[in-house]
């Protein structure tokens, strides 16, 4: 298919962190007033952190500390395991650099557990609490967290991935334009965004094959792009480790979306059930066609039947990756 398309600690107070502006090296030093202050450089240190505007918030066993940039904060607390909600796109190429150098990245599973526990506790909504709060859900159960990547070419497709994105929407958007009007600039944006977008899938689909998972759907599925290699690097640890009916609910696969909109995997699945079916994929082209017949039989008008059909297209190409993910055998198609 070608596309383009052990109960944890209770959280402390904002005023408890006892903030004090330090020399003038761009790092505060915040110590915290029921632990002696860890040594600074030791190894084996465990941080969490949470990113602000212009500042990294860090918290360690012993000692909180304000950096001004990732560099500053692994040369000065040398981790062994960083521990976030979230990273930034633009600091994953460093985070890419830095996990060769034997630094582990586990990211929270889900986000609104963060936001639940600052509830519970009173907590308002800021860097320092956010990031005492994290500490708090690992030591509590540190099964809420994953590896931000398993390798640091999972990390390059991903942040590719997320640049083609960007460039997608772009696209639509020039296309839009483009439609409205024959100017000639009109024409030379959407050619430039256009070409952009296409050079990324191509750089995708290379950089993509030195993942296994990526390289096994495409050898054995005949699937490839972009779609496909933004959910294998942003899901791929949920296709190895979740169950097919958790995975269900994780892409939205199930019920009705009349009042909330799919998120971006769900969006993205569909994308790539879209993309097969367009193509008349040996594989996924059948299965539309048997569940538009189907559909149609049933009295559903042509529009609805191919939606219909369009998402269990999506749901057997979830199966088949979960499958590959898994390494077991493909379950028969009912």
């Amino acid at each position: 298919m070608t596309e383009k398309v052990v109960a944890a600690p209770a959280p402390r107070s904002p005023n408890a962190t006892g903030l004090t502006e330090g020399a003038g090296d761009g790092v505060r030093c915040l110590p915290s007033p029921d632990k002696a202050q860890a040594p600074m450089g030791r190894r084996g240190v465990t941080v969490f952190l949470d990113f602000g505007r212009s500042k990294i918030f860090a918290v360690t066993d012993g000692s909180d500390v304000v950096f001004n940039n990732l560099t500053e904060l692994v040369e000065r607390l040398r981790p062994v395991v960083i521990v976030l909600d979230s990273l930034p796109g633009k600091l994953q190429n460093m985070a890419a650099e830095l996990a060769k150098t034997g630094i582990v990245f586990l990211r929270l599973k889900d986000l609104k557990k963060l936001s639940e526990e600052r509830k519970s506790n009173g907590l308002k909504k800021s860097d320092e609490n956010d990031v005492v709060v994290l500490k708090t859900l690992f030591l509590r159960n540190s099964d809420d967290f994953r590896p931000l990547f398993e390798t640091p070419e999972e990390l390059t497709v991903r942040e590719l991935t997320e640049e083609w994105a960007t460039f997608t929407l772009l696209k639509k958007t020039s296309k839009q334009k483009r439609t409205a009007t024959n100017h000639p600039l009109a024409i030379k944006a959407h050619r430039t965004v256009q070409n952009i977008a296409d050079e990324f899938s191509e750089e995708i689909h290379r950089e993509a094959m030195k993942l296994p998972l990526y390289r096994q759907t495409f050898e054995r599925l005949g699937l490839k792009g972009p779609t496909l290699a933004y959910l294998l690097s942003h899901d791929g640890w949920a296709l190895k480790t979740l169950s097919r009916e958790k995975l269900v609910f994780r892409f939205q696969m199930t019920g009705r979306r009349k009042h909330r909109k799919r998120n971006t995997r769900s969006r993205l699945l569909i994308m790539l059930a879209m993309s097969t079916v367009l193509n008349k994929h040996s594989r996924y082209y059948e299965i539309y066609q048997r569940y538009f017949e189907r559909f149609k039989t049933e009295g559903d008008n042509g529009k609805k039947a191919y939606w219909k059909a369009i998402l269990r297209v999506a749901e057997r190409i979830l199966r088949d990756l979960h499958s590959l993910a898994k390494n077991t055998k493909q379950t028969p198609d009912t």
